[in-house]
């Protein structure tokens, strides 16, 4: 018997297979309120620099119109269903992605705001989760200037690991692409000089409805 022939035997012997893991979700090392998640959400994604609003849902628009205003922003891009009527959304300039990157791949950055569906908010650490689809592009919350997030209050869990679990669950196996955003993108040299909207938005704000 050879030594990997050995450590096999061992195992087996050992009844190792039948060993159950308790596998242990990091959360349960982070302080936290569980009791309330939305409230908890909003601290930490404030912390995150992300500017959230805590609304409603029949207020949303009104909401996205002041935002637009106060940022100056001109040219709008938006994916397929937002929970708001876009044409009261008062900008110069609307584009619905809903075609080939291609056809108008020259004019993305020309889109100074981007408005989009978070699919889950993580209050142990006040980010949100974007999964990429034919309905919504990853690259919406990327290109723009400014980013308007919209997020459910009963969307918001407990942990990144939750949020993986249910996305999974509904779609039997996770999307190529998923992306847990905290607020806007951000760097800093080796002066450590912070500068934002490097890898994606400068500004976000979080509609919690």
């Amino acid at each position: 018997m050879n030594s990997k022939e050995k450590i096999l035997s061992n195992l087996d012997n050992a009844k190792i297979k039948n060993l159950e893991i308790q596998r242990v979700d990091p959360v349960n090392h982070i302080k936290h309120n569980a009791n309330n998640l939305v409230e908890e959400y909003i601290t930490r994604a404030i912390e995150n620099k992300a500017i959230v609003i805590d609304t409603k849902k029949s207020n949303l628009v009104d909401e996205i119109n002041k935002i637009i205003e106060k940022e100056e922003a001109s040219n709008l891009i938006y994916p397929n269903g937002l929970p708001i009527e876009i044409d009261n959304i008062r900008i110069k300039n609307k584009f619905k992605f809903c075609e080939q990157i291609e056809t108008f791949k020259e004019h993305l950055f020309a889109y100074d705001v981007s408005i989009i569906n978070a699919r889950f908010g993580v209050s142990s650490h006040g980010n949100f989760c974007v999964t990429s689809s034919k309905d919504q592009p990853r690259i919406l919350s990327l290109t723009s200037k400014l980013c308007i997030v919209l997020l459910k209050k009963e969307n918001i869990l407990e942990s990144m690991s939750e949020a993986l679990k249910r996305i999974k669950k509904e779609a039997e196996k996770l999307p190529t692409n998923i992306l847990f955003i905290c607020g806007p993108s951000r760097t800093s040299d080796i002066e450590l000089q912070t500068v934002m909207g490097v890898h994606g938005s400068q500004i976000v704000y979080v509609l919690v409805y």
